[in-house]
């Protein structure tokens, strides 16, 4: 009787510690993938804010991709920031169209909209100098990271 009781009471203490070392894991995994996700969309921020805020050649109020920027499929012609809108790619890719190794089921997106500039969370159909961009990364189609921006024409013609 004793070695019974001994032996469910050791089966209910590994499937304790076995819980407990999966839900561990489980946590790791979910703490690495927001890491690995926020890298992500930090790098993809990065490289849509040095572009410029509008196509010089199709001047204000263009938006979108121009005939000469759509190219190969890759985002290498791009040069403005709106040119990014609507763009999506699963795996990640590198500006030049390179595929980032090891994000298979990963996706990263992107959303550029006009945005007014006294409420900044309001989208408006028109140019009003300044444009919200959104880049969400999922994984396997679940949310892991997503980063808001706000580009105005300001700096543009403070370089210029």
């Amino acid at each position: 009787m004793e070695a019974v009781i001994s032996a469910v009471i050791v089966g209910v203490m590994l499937v304790a510690a076995l819980n407990t070392v999966g839900a561990s894991r489980i946590g790791q995994q979910k703490m690495g993938d927001r890491t690995k996700g926020a890298l992500l969309a930090q790098q993809l921020m990065t490289e849509i804010l040095q572009q410029q805020y509008e196509d010089a050649d199709y001047g204000p109020g263009s938006f979108g991709l121009g005939g000469d920027e759509v190219g190969d499929g890759s985002r290498a012609l791009w040069e403005d920031v709106d040119d990014y809108d609507g763009w999506s790619a699963s795996p990640p890719q590198q500006k030049d169209g390179t595929v980032i190794q090891g994000f298979d089921g990963w996706e990263r997106s992107v959303g550029v909209v006009w945005a007014n500039p006294n409420n900044l969370q309001a989208t408006v159909g028109y140019d009003t100098r300044v444009k919200r961009i959104t880049v969400t990364v999922t994984r396997d189609d679940v949310p892991i990271a997503t980063q808001v921006a706000v580009r105005t024409s300001a700096w543009d013609e403070a370089t210029e």
